[in-house]
């Protein structure tokens, strides 16, 4: 007789012995090393982050002939996509502020100069925490740089904070090792 799909879950969860937690969504940060490019921005988005999103690498594949039909093979790895992160922009930290000074050493409006990437690019950190709050998976984030200001909308009718939607391009995601063998 077959398994069904919650006796299956079960035994294994009962094989776990209850090792392992649930991974959480809301259980990590995204740390930008801004603080050269712009003094004393690191802490106000650290605090500020309502959520962001880290791109997965992709690779691309082609096809060989192969006795009588096709098989797949993988080629260079494509160009990640960007990093997406949320801010709420409160008026006393200033959030806006230093996106906005990031944003014009990237492209500044009324000079309409940009600086070398190697002037305005910087890393970031990724950490996964577990639910007892130790540290337990990090990634670094290589070459970020913010590829658009975030646009202003006011709306009369809410009282909530402002919410900035802005995306940072990366070139590179290292997962520390880690995250391939968790300490226990």
């Amino acid at each position: 007789m077959p398994r069904s799909p919650y006796r299956y879950a079960g035994a294994i969860l009962a094989q776990a012995q209850g090792q392992w937690n649930p991974q959480k969504q809301n259980m990590g940060m995204l740390e930008l090393e801004i603080n050269q490019l712009v003094p004393g921005g690191k802490e106000i988005l650290i605090l500020s982050l309502q959520e962001f999103t880290v791109p997965g690498r992709e690779v691309g594949t082609a096809e060989l002939p192969y006795l009588n039909g096709r098989v797949k093979y993988p080629t260079a790895p494509n160009a990640l996509g960007n990093v997406s992160a949320t801010f709420r922009d409160f008026p006393e930290t200033g959030a806006r502020r230093v996106l906005h000074q990031w944003f014009q050493l990237v492209y500044n409006e009324r000079t309409g100069l940009m600086l070398p990437p190697s002037v305005l690019k910087t890393n970031g950190h990724l950490v996964l925490f577990s639910a007892d709050g130790t540290q337990e998976r990090t990634a670094t984030l290589e070459g970020l740089f913010p590829t658009k200001e975030p646009e202003v909308a006011i709306n009369f009718a809410a009282g909530d904070h402002m919410v900035m939607q802005i995306d940072f391009s990366v070139d590179r995601v290292i997962w520390d090792p880690s995250l391939l063998a968790p300490a226990g």
